[in-house]
């Protein structure tokens, strides 16, 4: 990936782009969904308190609970006696009161209610200790390599801390690996015992565009924001962290969106598995073996500018059995008006097993007279 950064750096100054001006939070960044590519940050990498943008990892770890039922949106979940005496915001569970999962997750990622979210990892874990547990674990997985979890909630405690880098890279898998459950994300408003909680996320009213993610505040953390937008086939998130008020969160979020959605374009330019090049094979079960990518193939290019994009396809010769699937093969190199973009691994899409003996006799003749 660092080729694909120099080509697009030497683009860029050639262009002398500005970046985001007027962002006053401590850290930020912005990157693109589809192809996770970071378009502008600053101190993006600083361990800094979350807030209860915390609870996009506990909804994270929900969501793959309810994936593998074991929850389910339509059960009840019992109120636990801790979970009334929780400091930070809350929708005023009382101890005893049947409530289902579907209205505790609204609860948590609305209003980011402490009681609710207790409730909800108890009932999965037992404790918040052992949720927690998994929470780090996933975080670990996901490459959030600055996040240390020590609550659900987002509570201020020593050592809790994420990054934007992390969260942007949380908010990018929560799209991703739950592209179905996104509504809670969006929601305006949660009435729940005759009261009307509103989602802090003032971008939701503001700009049709935004479809998430969420919003925290503590004294220590300041005001962050976890915010991302769909213009057409383009998707970005910004993550804006220690904010002075609610209104510079929300206008740095905005200005960060607009910045990636006016400054770039993300091009699929092939799907999984899609076969990029099929090259002949020497002494394999089979003569030719499919080259591509295993997953989606995004480019990140300046706005306007994919038309102009070529692509040389470059391959070692010969080619030799045997051959396992994601084996590397070769490489995409990609220019924009002659300047590089980068050189791209093409994978094998298949297995190739070794001919037999008289196949591999046959090939090793072929070979040595160069056909």
């Amino acid at each position: 990936m660092k080729f694909f950064w120099l080509g697009l750096a030497l683009l860029f100054s050639a262009t002398a782009w500005a970046t985001p001006a007027g962002i006053t939070a401590r850290a930020w960044v912005v990157i693109d969904q589809a192809s996770g590519r970071e378009l502008a940050a600053y101190q993006a990498d600083l361990p800094l308190a979350p807030a209860s943008l915390t609870q996009l990892m506990t909804a994270y770890v929900l969501l793959g609970d309810l994936r593998r039922n074991k929850l389910s949106l339509g059960e009840t979940l019992t109120v636990p006696e801790a979970a009334t005496q929780v400091d930070g915001a809350r929708v005023f569970l009382k101890a005893g009161d049947q409530v289902s999962v579907d209205t505790l997750l609204q609860a948590m990622l609305v209003q980011s209610a402490g009681d609710a979210t207790l409730t909800l990892v108890t009932a999965t874990d037992g404790s918040e200790a052992a949720f927690v547990e998994r929470m780090n674990r996933e975080a670990r997985r996901l490459g959030m390599s600055k996040t240390r979890f020590r609550n659900a909630s987002g509570l201020t405690e020593p050592g809790h801390e994420s990054s934007a880098r992390d969260l942007a890279l949380l908010g990018r898998a929560l799209a991703r690996d739950f592209p179905d459950r996104q509504t809670f994300f969006a929601q305006k408003e949660l009435d729940f015992k005759g009261i009307t909680y509103y989602n802090g996320n003032r971008l939701l009213w503001r700009d049709s565009t935004v479809n998430g993610l969420k919003v925290g505040r503590t004294i220590e953390a300041g005001y962050c924001m976890a915010a991302s937008a769909q213009r057409g086939d383009q998707q970005r998130i910004a993550v804006v962290l220690g904010g002075r008020t609610d209104a510079q969160r929300t206008q740095d979020a905005l200005r960060l969106l607009n910045y990636g959605f006016e400054n770039f374009d993300s091009v699929l330019l092939y799907r999984a598995q899609q076969p990029v090049k099929v090259a002949n094979l020497y002494r394999g079960a089979r003569t030719s073996v499919s080259m591509g990518f295993l997953q989606d193939f995004h480019l990140l290019v300046p706005k306007g500018t994919a038309a102009r994009v070529k692509a040389e396809i470059i391959t070692r010769q010969p080619q030799l059995a045997p051959v396992r699937r994601g084996q590397r093969m070769g490489a995409l190199r990609l220019t924009l008006d002659g300047k590089p973009l980068g050189d791209y691994p093409l994978v094998a899409l298949h297995d190739v097993a070794v001919a037999g003996i008289f196949g591999r006799g046959w090939d090793t003749i072929r070979l040595f007279f160069g056909q």
